[in-house]
């Protein structure tokens, strides 16, 4: 059976499958994970003061391309995290761990895929031509970034980590239990994982198109999480993606503060929907080669 696997991962969410607690655990995880990082800011600023609490706001406010912002932004994903394990722990009563899937197979289906899919994006970042020309990010010399490589490969990780446990983690295993019949597992994570990534106010008029290819990586990463039973693959697929796109060559603007290099434009520059076909491929691509490396 091409999704048996699936079927061993999901085991956990049998014991309260009831769709109001999956709702009222995603909402939960939301309220928890904005909360968390509401006193943790307060605890701060009790801690360093209000004019050392003001500086560091203006330093990482999220329309900032800084790097100390990207990481800021990067890193208070992990309050969701915590936000997730409360609604795991009181509505469901589970640990975070059962989101992962064996703990062999998300090590080994991570490497395999990270290296895989990682040697793919790396070849067809030199092979394929650019339209549009990259230029180095002033503000971030080969040093610093090299430097700075452990510290924002972490923040990269508990950003993807975060999301996978949530979409193809929580609610992929609560949707697989409370409807075995339908593909709404499948669906629904990946139109909201789409939805999470439409932002008119950054990317206007390619805001549909981010999310439309949103939508198809998340089919994606659910895809390679059913046919593995845990979430290594989608997590080493999701975190190639970021490091590419966050690391190594970022569009212009808010997020871009750790890459190496720049494309010179904005998310709702015009030239981006020529764009998003290409990237489409790509991911389907990403898809097919983790697909092999894994052999499923």
């Amino acid at each position: 059976m091409r999704y048996q696997a699936h079927q061993e991962f999901i085991a956990a969410a049998r014991r309260a499958p009831d769709l109001w607690r999956t709702v009222a655990g995603a909402g939960l995880t939301l309220v928890a994970g904005f909360a968390l990082f509401q006193l943790v800011f307060a605890i701060v600023s009790n801690v360093i003061g209000p004019d050392a609490t003001q500086a560091l706001a203006d330093a990482t406010t999220f329309d900032r391309d800084s790097a100390l912002a990207t990481l800021y932004g990067l890193f208070t994903f992990g309050f969701f995290v915590a936000g997730l394990a409360m609604a795991l722990q009181g509505l469901h009563g589970r640990s975070l761990a059962t989101l992962f899937g064996p703990w062999e197979a998300v090590v080994s289906d991570f490497i395999r895929v990270f290296l895989g899919v990682g040697a793919l994006m790396l070849f067809l970042m030199v092979v394929l031509p650019q339209d549009v020309e990259t230029v180095r990010n002033p503000e971030m010399s080969r040093r610093t970034w090299l430097l700075l490589l452990p510290l924002s490969m972490s923040a990269v990780l508990v950003q993807a980590t975060t999301e996978e446990l949530f979409f193809r983690g929580y609610l992929q295993q609560q949707l697989a239990v409370r409807f075995p019949e339908l593909p709404v597992w499948l669906i629904l994570p990946s139109f909201l994982f789409g939805l999470a990534h439409f932002s008119p106010g950054l990317a206007g008029a390619n805001a549909t198109l981010f999310a439309a290819w949103a939508i198809l990586f998340g089919l994606a990463a659910a895809d390679l999480t059913a046919r593995t039973g845990s979430i290594g693959a989608a997590l080493a697929f999701h975190a190639v993606n970021n490091v590419a796109a966050v690391l190594l060559v970022s569009l212009d603007g808010p997020g871009s503060g750790l890459a190496l290099y720049h494309l010179p434009m904005a998310m709702d520059d015009p030239r981006i929907a020529a764009m998003i076909l290409p990237e489409c491929a790509i991911t389907l691509c990403g898809w097919l080669v983790a697909r092999l490396a894994l052999k499923v």
